[in-house]
């Protein structure tokens, strides 16, 4: 987004209207939750993941909160938290509107769902035995990055100017924190889950044949195949509903991003690659 963007009144909410919808709801609640938790609005202690209040007094928002905090905004934590706001649209919409693993949704919106859906799962148990922390927005996007490294390998990124292929972007930027003194913990909690993920739905249907990540169906029913396209309004009316047909509950056409092998459904595919530079909007 632009300076000429920004001083159009339809600016911001062009920008805001094309976001992919995943990417678009997660910066939403990531944004009012931290907004609204330091101005005291809403209580840190109770978004906190703790693994007792969750099973013991069920107060089970906790397995969600821990996602949607990125920082305050105060001199010493004010900076990391605006860089962790910028990787999170940055690397959530690249990796979002590009072509993703295909984990049985077409590489599109339900794939990416699931994905987020593993990395918090993985985050939380890798959690119950290191006791990383507290809240994992920041770790959730160190996640998303390294998986986009993965798919995107070649595609072409940069630190303060300095340019790098994608592959070598999440080492960088662990490398860089550690010489700043500042926390790497997340960085590798997250590149951790982000390699699972990665050798799972990549590395082992190529090399064994096997696929033992799949997109559940319900997902798959619910926003399509491919990217998901919103219904169109109706009479000046705004829409809402998923990717599907009628009342048939089947699938409606989405953007479907067809592999350039003609791999079969026991292997992996070989998608197109994208990116764009770290800072480019």
């Amino acid at each position: 987004m632009n300076a000429r963007q920004l001083n159009d009144v339809s600016g911001p909410e062009s920008w805001y209207s094309s976001l992919p919808i995943v990417t678009k709801n997660w910066l939403t609640a990531v944004t009012v939750t931290t907004i609204s938790a330091n101005l005291g609005v809403l209580p840190l202690m109770k978004m906190i993941y703790d693994f007792d209040s969750i099973f013991n007094k069920f107060e089970i928002w906790r397995i969600l909160t821990p996602f949607l905090w990125m920082g305050p905004f105060n001199k010493q934590q004010g900076f990391q938290t605006v860089i962790g706001f910028f990787l999170l649209y940055q690397y959530s919409r690249n990796y979002e509107s590009g072509t993703g693993f295909n984990t049985g949704g077409g590489g599109g919106t339900a794939d990416y769902i699931f994905m987020l859906i593993f990395g918090m799962a993985g985050i939380l148990f890798v959690n119950l035995f290191f006791s990383v922390g507290f809240f994992f927005t920041k770790t959730l996007i160190y996640f998303v990055l390294y998986v986009w490294s993965k798919r995107n390998p070649t595609a072409p990124a940069n630190i303060w100017g300095v340019p790098m292929q994608g592959m070598y972007l999440p080492f960088a930027l662990l490398a860089l924190n550690f010489c700043l003194g500042n926390s790497y913990e997340e960085y590798i909690h997250g590149y951790a889950v982000g390699h699972l993920y990665y050798f799972l739905a990549d590395v082992v249907p190529k090399v064994y044949g096997k696929s033992y990540l799949r997109t559940p169906l319900f997902i798959i029913s619910r926003v399509g195949v491919g990217e998901y396209v919103p219904p169109a309004p109706r009479n000046g009316m705004g829409a809402f509903g998923s990717n599907v047909v009628g009342g048939s509950g089947m699938p409606a056409p989405g953007r479907v991003n067809a592999p350039r092998d003609h791999a079969s459904s026991t292997r992996g595919h070989n998608w197109g690659s994208g990116g764009q530079r770290l800072g480019r909007s």
